[in-house]
């Protein structure tokens, strides 16, 4: 049994009460039937999706990903780590949304930079967030 803490205030741990609640009455897809996991919230869209890990291995690099998708009404497992997860949404990576809120889903323009390339990209003329040149507006004479 893994354990990690979560103040009893915190919204994640509103968020992981809500979670097992629905675990119990909300339909699963078939693979879940007879799942028995060990959730704890991680995060939620726009659209009151929640996700959570099953934290019922002791590796915590084991732990998948649930989804409660509010929409189609199911809880679905995505046997990937959180980053993963929120990598493939972003680039489109499932064969569905596995959310509700599809506003992130799919954006290739989605780059993952740490600081000095994003740095690198600004001095070259580039946004990093799109990869397209920076156009500096021209002052005419007309301008005030």
């Amino acid at each position: 049994m893994a354990f990690v803490t979560v103040t009893e205030n915190s919204d994640m741990a509103n968020e992981t009460e809500v979670a097992r609640e629905a675990w119990s009455w909300v339909r699963k897809a078939p693979e879940l039937a007879e799942a028995r996991p060990e959730l704890i919230a991680w995060g939620g869209d726009a659209s009151a999706d929640l996700l959570c890990w099953d934290v019922s291995d002791e590796d915590p690099g084991r732990w998948p990903v649930l989804v409660y998708n509010r929409d189609d009404g199911l809880w679905r497992r995505y046997d990937c780590g959180m980053v993963q997860f929120l990598v493939r949404v972003l680039r489109g990576g499932f064969d569905e949304c596995p959310l509700g809120d599809l506003s992130l889903w799919g954006r290739e323009s989605a780059v993952f930079l740490n600081r000095d390339e994003e740095e690198r990209m600004w001095e070259a003329g580039l946004n990093p967030w799109t990869a397209s040149r920076i156009r500096t507006p021209e002052c005419s004479d007309s301008d005030p």
